[in-house]
Order: structure tokens, then C-alpha cells, then sequence
């Protein structure tokens, strides 16, 4: 069964998840392992990963982060938003 996440449960996890994983499972009702597979749904959709063929609704909002957390005055790149959460090394 897929488990399906909100748009703003994606953005709740997203500005939480490095600090506090914790409050991120408690406030949206999924364990941090079902967490970790829908950042690993970003990074495939990002062709970084071979995990499945991604959800383009959490890159959407994982873009929306990336630029909204410019490095350097430039919007991240995939690359260092995978690694930023540990999806990649």
C-alpha cells in the first residue's frame, strides 16, 4: 500500500526534518522510515537515485524549497538538496 502524504506535510518535513525528525513523525502521523522513502521519492524523480520512478508533487515542493534556500545567492542544486537529507553521500 502507498502511503500517501499532503503538500503540506511535505513542506512540514522539509523545513523540520534536519533538525527535529521527531516532531516531523509526530506531527504528520508517519515514521521517520516512511519519511526517509518519500525523500528517497525526490531524489529518483531527480534521476539520482534508483529507488522508483519519484513522485513529481514532492520534487515540486522539494523545488520550492531548494529555491527557497538559496546557497551562495543560487538555488541549491539536486545534488547538494539529496545530501542536505541524507538521501545521498
Amino acid at each position: 500500500m502507498k502511503v500517501k502524504y499532503t503538500r503540506d506535510q511535505v513542506r512540514f518535513i522539509l523545513d523540520n526534518w534536519i533538525k527535529n525528525e521527531e516532531i516531523c513523525s509526530e506531527k504528520t502521523g508517519h515514521s521517520k522510515g516512511s519519511i526517509k522513502l518519500m525523500l528517497q521519492n525526490i531524489a529518483a524523480t531527480y534521476g539520482l537515485v534508483n529507488f522508483s520512478e519519484g513522485n513529481p508533487m514532492y520534487s515540486e515542493i522539494a523545488d520550492e524549497y531548494r529555491n527557497n534556500n538559496k546557497v551562495f545567492d543560487e538555488t541549491m542544486t539536486k545534488n547538494s538538496f539529496c545530501k542536505r537529507f541524507g538521501i545521498t553521500k
